[in-house]
C-alpha cells in the first residue's frame, strides 16, 4: 500500500484510519496529525495566493477593457442607482372595499349589503314576506 493511498483512503473513512494506524503509537499519531495540519496550512496558503492572483489578474484585464470602451469607475456606480428590480408581493392582495347599495333596518339594527355575493338572511326575509330590494336601495 503507498503512502498516497493510505492517505486517500484515511480521508474518506475512519475505519480505514483506524487501520492504517493500528502499528503505531500514540505519539507517532500525534506527530502525523501534526505534520498533516502543518501542511493543511501551507495548501491554504497556496491556495489563497492563487486566489489573489487570479483576481489581480481579472482587475488588471478589466481595466484595460475600461480604458479601451472609455468608461470610468463613475460611469459604473451611476447605473448601480437604477431602478430597484420589483418583486411579486406574496401574501392576500389588496381589494377595494364596495360602499353598501341595500340597508334595511330589523329590530333596531341596520343591515346593509352591497349587493354582491350571498344574500343576507334579513333580506331575504324581506323578500319573502313581500317586500322588494328596490325598497332597500340606500
Amino acid at each position: 500500500m503507498s503512502a498516497e493511498f493510505s492517505l486517500e483512503s484515511i480521508s474518506r473513512s475512519k475505519a480505514a484510519a483506524n487501520n492504517a494506524v493500528k502499528s503505531l503509537t500514540v505519539e507517532q499519531i500525534e506527530r502525523a496529525i501534526a505534520n498533516l495540519s502543518a501542511a493543511a496550512k501551507i495548501v491554504q496558503q497556496r491556495d489563497a495566493l492563487k486566489a489573489q492572483r487570479k483576481k489581480e489578474v481579472a482587475v488588471k484585464k478589466l481595466k484595460s477593457m475600461m480604458n479601451e470602451l472609455g468608461i470610468s469607475a463613475d460611469d459604473i456606480a451611476d447605473t448601480s442607482k437604477a431602478k430597484p428590480i420589483k418583486r411579486k408581493s406574496t401574501g392576500p392582495k389588496k381589494v377595494n372595499k364596495v360602499a353598501p347599495k341595500y340597508q334595511i333596518t330589523v329590530n333596531g339594527v341596520a343591515h346593509q349589503w352591497t349587493g354582491r355575493g350571498r344574500t343576507p338572511v334579513v333580506f331575504k326575509d324581506h323578500v319573502a314576506q313581500g317586500g322588494a330590494l328596490d325598497d332597500c336601495l340606500i
